[in-house]
């Protein structure tokens, strides 16, 4: 009971970490092509923290709670514009295994069996993303990339961790490359009250579990001066797992502000 416990709270932090926030061209704009401005600072307690370098340079980490255990760093640069059509660039790093040696454990927190070494593995990803603004108070975002990994050697098959969230992320160290496409569809509906729709899929090489989806619906409360975002809905996830095809329900919440 212990180990569901645990297992159902990383679950809720890393899909916190990853919730998308709301409409705004330069505030918590993680889903979009947009940048923030130089020298802001957004902290995600159960978000993504990001920095402004340059009004059009962005360095973030989906994990910040964690990061000691998932090291993951990302840059977006913003492109410009052309025909009412904004593009950016995302490029990151991935290291995660002190988190599996972690949990490649008996008991509480197991996750991996403890007779399977993790190697060390680093992942690099590269997406393009594209938005458009179809209405006054919408934004859509289409993005597409590819990751890779760089190991010190194969893991074992068998050390796969099959849970949502999870497995997406760490597929790619089993099989490369992998490819990655969705859309993100944000707006507001009432002054600080917003809505975000996003899908993502992933595909994987050299398996025939080779396929992975999330999609996240929720409403988002910005407050007055955009200086906090509260963002709550569900993720739905389906992907095909050794033991068959699974769907799972899960929560979503999001918090982050700025300092």
């Amino acid at each position: 009971m212990k180990k569901y416990i645990i297992l159902l709270l990383l679950n809720l932090s890393i899909i916190s970490l990853n919730a998308q926030d709301s409409l705004s061209y330069k505030y918590f704009n993680s889903g979009t092509a947009f940048t923030m401005p130089k020298h802001r600072f957004e902290l995600g307690l159960l978000d993504e923290s990001s920095y402004g370098l340059k009004d059009d340079l962005q360095l973030s980490t989906p994990h910040l709670l964690v990061c000691y255990l998932l090291p993951n760093f990302q840059i977006k640069k913003y492109w410009g514009s052309y025909h009412g059509f904004y593009f950016a660039s995302k490029h990151g790093i991935f290291y995660p295994s002190i988190f599996m040696r972690t949990v490649a454990t008996k008991g509480t927190g197991g996750l991996i069996s403890p007779e399977y070494k993790i190697p060390d593995m680093l992942a690099i990803n590269n997406q393009i993303l594209v938005s458009y603004l179809p209405f006054t108070k919408a934004i859509f975002t289409a993005y597409a990339g590819f990751k890779f990994a760089i190991k010190s050697a194969n893991p074992d098959p068998q050390s796969t961790i099959d849970f949502p969230i999870f497995y997406p992320r760490l597929a790619v160290f089993y099989n490369q490359p992998e490819l990655d496409a969705g859309i993100d569809f944000r707006g507001t509906i009432i002054t600080h009250l917003g809505w975000q729709f996003s899908v993502d899929n992933y595909w994987f090489s050299n398996t025939k579990y080779d396929y992975f989806m999330e999609h996240n619906l929720g409403l988002t409360y910005t407050s007055k001066k955009q200086t906090c975002r509260i963002e709550l809905g569900y993720k739905l996830c389906y992907g095909r797992y050794v033991p068959g095809n699974q769907w799972h329900l899960l929560p979503l919440a999001g918090f982050a502000f700025k300092l």
